[in-house]
C-alpha cells in the first residue's frame, strides 16, 4: 500500500483520524507524560520531510481500524544511520487490540515496505521504531522485533526504546 493511495482510501485515512487523532495523541502523551521534564534537553526536533500511510487493517464492517504509517525524517549524520530514515508508527483502535491482528497488520507492512523499494527515498537506508509503549518493552517484544530483523539501538531520553532495521534502497536516475 506504501505509495498507493487513491482519493477513496485517502477519505478514508481523513476520517480514521477526525475520529481517532485525539485518543492515538492522548495515549502517546501517557506514555511519554513521566519523561516530558526531559523533553527540552532533546534538542531541535528533526526535519519532517513526509508522512504517509504504508498498511491499514480493517474490521468485519469494512471500516479501517488500523494504520501503519511511515514518516521520513533527517537524520543528525552522527548516530552513524545516514541522512535520513523512514520512523514508523502503528496506531489500532483500543476496541480491536489484539496480538493476532498487530503482528499481521505489522508482518504485512514490513512485506509491503521491503517491496516498495522504487517508491522509497533512496536517502533513507534504515527503518527506525520508537517503542514507547511499555507492552513492546519486554523480553518477548525484543525477541520478536529481533526476529523481524531489527537491532535495538538503545533508549531515548523519552523512555522509548529506538531499533532500526536496515532498507535496501533503490536508486535510479
Amino acid at each position: 500500500m506504501f505509495g498507493q493511495v487513491n482519493n477513496q482510501l485517502r477519505s478514508e485515512l481523513k476520517a480514521f483520524w477526525d475520529q481517532n487523532n485525539k485518543s492515538y495523541q492522548d495515549e502517546l502523551k501517557s506514555f511519554r507524560s513521566e519523561f516530558a521534564k526531559n523533553r527540552k534537553s532533546m534538542g531541535p526536533p528533526k526535519k519532517t520531510i513526509s508522512r504517509q500511510p504504508a498498511a491499514i487493517s480493517r474490521d468485519q464492517s469494512g471500516l479501517i481500524d488500523g494504520v501503519v504509517f511511515v514518516v521520513l525524517q533527517e537524520l543528525d549524520n552522527s548516530i552513524g544511520l545516514g541522512s535520513h530514515a523512514y520512523f514508523q508508527r502503528m496506531y489500532i483502535i483500543p476496541e480491536s487490540r489484539r496480538f493476532g491482528l498487530t503482528n499481521r497488520l505489522f508482518r504485512v507492512f514490513l512485506q509491503g515496505f521491503d517491496r516498495a523499494a522504487e517508491k522509497r527515498d533512496h536517502r533513507a537506508n534504515a527503518l527506525l521504531a520508537e517503542n514507547i509503549n511499555p507492552g513492546l518493552q519486554k523480553a518477548s517484544m525484543r525477541r520478536y522485533f529481533a526476529r523481524l530483523g531489527f537491532q535495538m539501538l538503545g533508549g531515548n531520553q523519552l523512555g522509548g526504546e529506538i531499533w532500526a532495521r536496515k532498507l535496501k534502497t533503490h536508486f535510479s536516475f
